[in-house]
């Protein structure tokens, strides 16, 4: 069975793709003391989640296998990844990922009957053609959802790379990644 429902939400409803597509609530921003000095970056709460008045969350049922989508760029970031052929692992999206495997990344937690090359293929049909995921995406059009907000950094790596850079000091090599 096969079916496409649209919720409305007031606050933002987290997905298990969320974090993966850009959402956060964290954010660093700069610091300057009474003398002009800059400290290092402080942790805030970002302003992602309370960008708009109505979210919009789109459920979908395909085939046994349930998926929730609370913003474009996961739906996006869903079809990009399970058009590949073959599947692509961790690793690969994942890159410079410490030891261990990425066990915590949404693709490893999709069910096993989500990973056939032709199931695939067929919820990509569908997520790309089906009406109600039109509307969801259409929801967005006139107020686009915003990753980048003026002075937040969206991790401390952005911030501390910012804060060495106008500070004159030098950029460490792990920082030159980001």
């Amino acid at each position: 069975m096969k079916s496409a429902t649209l919720s409305y939400h007031r606050e933002f409803p987290w997905a298990p793709m969320s974090g993966w597509a850009g959402a956060t609530t964290a954010g660093w921003v700069q610091q300057k003391m009474p003398s002009g000095q800059r400290k290092r970056p402080k942790s805030v709460s970002h302003p992602f989640p309370f960008q708009r008045k109505l979210w919009c969350r789109l459920a979908v049922h395909f085939d046994g296998v349930d998926l929730i989508f609370a913003m474009p760029a996961e739906l996006d970031l869903f079809i990009s990844v399970m058009s590949q052929n073959p599947l692509p692992s961790g690793w690969r999206l994942l890159k410079g990922w410490p030891k261990g495997r990425p066990n915590g990344h949404w693709l490893s937690r999709l069910p096993k009957e989500a990973k056939p090359w032709n199931f695939r293929q067929a919820i990509c049909k569908f997520l790309r053609e089906n009406e109600t995921v039109r509307e969801f995406r259409q929801f967005y059009v006139a107020q686009p959802v915003k990753f980048s907000f003026e002075g937040i950094h969206n991790t401390w790596h952005e911030a501390q790379l910012e804060w060495r850079q106008q500070s004159g000091h030098s950029v460490p090599r792990f920082l030159r990644i980001f």
